[in-house]
């Protein structure tokens, strides 16, 4: 079994030519239909990208998000996969997806969020690599931290039963949020600031608080956060990381695959996974260790936060 908290599937289906469906075992794809059910995959956040790059500058287009959404609901219709939005459904049979939006940048105001929720939205990046209204990206020359409109946009989404999101977030930002937040977050898709210096890591500060809340981070396959020339042993130590100073509830799996162009060696497709699993029992976790990891952490967590 097995839940990732990050994957691009619908900028992969919005920015390729002519890609093959998505119940095909297409060769190359980092993922796919068979290749999850190959990989034991229970859940999938499946993440909206709501930017264009437009002469050389990244611009938030609501119109991009909302074909981001329609293409999750039109692989719900046509292959039978489960848009999550209540925890009745994570015990749904097959392959679910938890649709999320990667930074809050299309999101105008906080009513805005109420219309998002009832297009199944249940997964929300306060931020992505720029600064917005609501707070502060991880590539801040100046992270004075979560503003005022994003302090209500927290606690609306969750009262909504929206999962907060702090990938890409910048320390102040992230900070800023565990203090405001009721419940527990997510830290979708990064890696150990402590292991490799990566602005899109995480530092201990962070973390720590991200534990002591109950919250999660995804351990993801991004290279350039794992070492030079990742493997999934590289990645383990990550993981051994995080288990040795935060515990091993922290732990979780955000692939970013179908938004990263290259992989480690070892994980070039989602059907490759049991190698990361063979790394973190090499590296000396136990059997219910790896279960957590995989997938107990991430249920734990949206049994709290989800209505």
């Amino acid at each position: 079994m097995f839940v990732d908290l990050h994957q691009d599937i619908a900028f992969y289906f919005l920015t390729s030519l002519s890609p093959p469906p998505f119940d095909a075992d297409a060769g190359g794809r980092q993922s796919d239909l068979p290749k999850l059910r190959r990989a034991g995959a229970e859940l999938v956040f499946a993440a909206v990208f709501p930017f264009v790059n437009a002469y050389g500058a990244w611009t938030p287009d609501v119109r991009l998000a909302w074909e981001g959404v329609k293409v999750y609901h039109a692989i719900a219709e046509r292959h039978g996969v489960k848009i999550v939005e209540t925890r009745g459904d994570l015990y749904a049979p097959g392959l679910k997806f938890l649709i999320t939006l990667e930074g809050a940048d299309v999101v105008h105001d906080v009513g805005d969020l109420r219309l998002w929720h009832r297009l199944g939205l249940r997964g929300l990046g306060v931020t992505w690599n720029l600064d917005n209204r609501w707070g502060h990206s991880c590539y801040s020359k100046n992270d004075r931290g979560l503003t005022e409109a994003g302090a209500e946009l927290v606690e609306a989404a969750q009262r909504l039963g929206i999962v907060v999101d702090l990938a890409h977030a910048g320390m102040v930002t992230a900070l800023d949020v565990l203090r405001e937040a009721r419940k527990p977050v997510v830290i979708s898709h990064a890696n150990a600031r402590g292991v490799t210096p990566h602005p899109r890591n995480v530092g201990d500060e962070v973390l720590k608080a991200l534990a002591d809340r109950g919250g999660v981070v995804g351990l993801t396959f991004i290279p350039s956060t794992i070492s030079q020339s990742p493997t999934p042993r590289d990645l383990a130590k990550h993981a051994s990381y995080l288990r040795d100073k935060f515990g091993v509830e922290i732990i979780a799996v955000g692939t970013d695959y179908l938004g990263i162009s290259t992989t480690p060696h070892g994980l070039e497709s989602v059907d490759k996974i049991d190698n990361f699993v063979k790394a973190l029992k090499a590296a000396g976790f136990r059997d219910e260790e790896v279960e957590a990891v995989m997938w107990r952490n991430a249920y734990r967590l949206l049994r709290e936060v989800l209505p």
